[in-house]
């Protein structure tokens, strides 16, 4: 490519340093888009607001019986997928700790 040819791709910042978690938001019928608000929150609270991005997606192809499918990534961590079941506090709370250990 000559020095006069403009790249198709070119790179761009990510806003978020920690993690990307993608939520599937079809998992369990829809609850995975309560998951991902209960844990985009709960990273609030614990002072990750900016550098950690919770994003709702269709489906991640990972399709749990029971349980809702989350993949994580970052700067320092390969991708990772997880089946989340449950609904409550326990869930986000082994989340918050799998994406930002203290």
């Amino acid at each position: 490519m000559s020095s006069s040819e403009k790249s198709v791709l070119q790179p761009a910042e990510q806003p978020w340093s920690t993690a990307l978690v993608l939520v599937c938001s079809e998992c369990e019928g829809g609850h995975g888009v309560d998951l991902a608000q209960r844990l985009k929150d709960a990273m609030k609270a614990a002072g990750h607001k900016k550098d950690v991005r919770v994003a709702r997606v269709r489906c991640l192809g990972i399709c749990p019986k029971r349980g809702v499918a989350v993949t994580i990534t970052g700067a320092a961590q390969p991708a990772q997928s997880h089946v989340v079941t449950g609904k409550g506090h326990d869930a986000v709370a082994a989340l918050t700790a799998l994406i930002a250990p203290e």
